[in-house]
C-alpha cells in the first residue's frame, strides 16, 4: 500500500497544495488531475524522491519511505516528460542500461517487442520522433519490472493505437497486484482508477 499523509508543497513562496493525502492499495490506480501548474508532476516527483515537500510523509506499506528509500526505489518506476534517455545512445543501449541497473536483462526482449521497437533498436534516440521516444521511455516499464508505476502524462505524443496498448498494459499491471499513479489530462485513462484533483488541496 502507498500512503501519502498531509503533503504540503510551496514553490517560490506560493502554495501549490497542502494537506494532500490518500492511500492506494495493491491492484489499484489513482488518476491525478488538475490544470497546468497545479502540482500533478510535483506530486509524482515528491513520491519518487526527486523533490521534497515542506510537510507530510509517504509510507510504503507501514514504513516511512525515507527510512527504506533504496527498497522503495527498487519497487518503483517513474516515467515522465524528460526521462533520462541518452540521446547519443541507441534504443537498445538505453533500455539495456536501465535493465542492467535493475538486473532485469531477461525482460529486454519482451519490452522491445511490446512497444514495437525491434526494427529501430539500433537507431540513436536523437533521430526518433517525440512519439517514438515516448514509447522507448514506456518500454522501461517492461524492461525493469516494478510494483509501483508513477506515470506523468504517459500518453503524450502517442497515436491512438499506442494509447490503447498503454491502456491495456496499465490495466494488466493493476490486475497483477500493481500500484499505478497516472497524472493525465487524457480521458481515455480515467476509467483505470479513482480520481484525485490536486486543485482540491490548494
Amino acid at each position: 500500500m502507498l500512503t501519502c499523509d498531509n503533503l504540503t508543497l510551496f514553490k517560490d513562496n506560493k502554495k501549490i497544495f497542502s494537506n494532500l493525502g490518500f492511500s492506494l492499495s495493491t491492484s489499484s490506480a489513482l488518476i491525478i488531475t488538475g490544470g497546468n501548474g497545479s502540482g500533478k508532476t510535483s506530486l509524482l516527483k515528491i513520491i519518487a524522491g526527486i523533490m521534497s515537500a515542506q510537510n507530510g510523509k509517504i509510507f510504503w506499506g507501514l514504513r516511512d519511505v525515507e527510512e527504506i528509500r533504496d527498497i522503495f526505489n527498487g519497487d518503483m518506476q517513474f516515467i515522465g516528460h524528460k526521462n533520462f534517455l541518452k540521446q547519443e545512445l541507441t534504443v537498445f543501449e538505453n533500455l539495456e542500461f536501465y535493465a542492467k541497473l535493475a538486473d532485469t536483462q531477461m525482460a529486454l526482449s519482451s519490452a522491445l517487442s511490446f512497444f514495437e521497437l525491434n526494427e529501430i533498436a539500433d537507431q540513436k534516440v536523437k533521430s526518433l520522433s517525440a512519439g517514438v521516444q515516448m514509447r522507448v521511455r514506456l518500454a522501461r516499464l517492461l524492461a525493469c519490472p516494478a510494483t509501483l508505476w508513477l506515470l506523468d502524462e504517459p500518453s503524450t505524443n502517442l497515436d491512438l493505437a499506442n494509447k490503447q496498448k498503454l491502456h491495456g498494459l496499465i490495466k494488466s499491471r493493476i490486475k497483477e497486484e500493481g500500484v499505478v499513479l497516472i497524472a493525465t489530462h487524457d480521458e481515455m485513462f480515467f476509467d483505470l482508477g479513482v480520481k484525485l484533483n490536486v486543485e482540491d488541496f490548494k
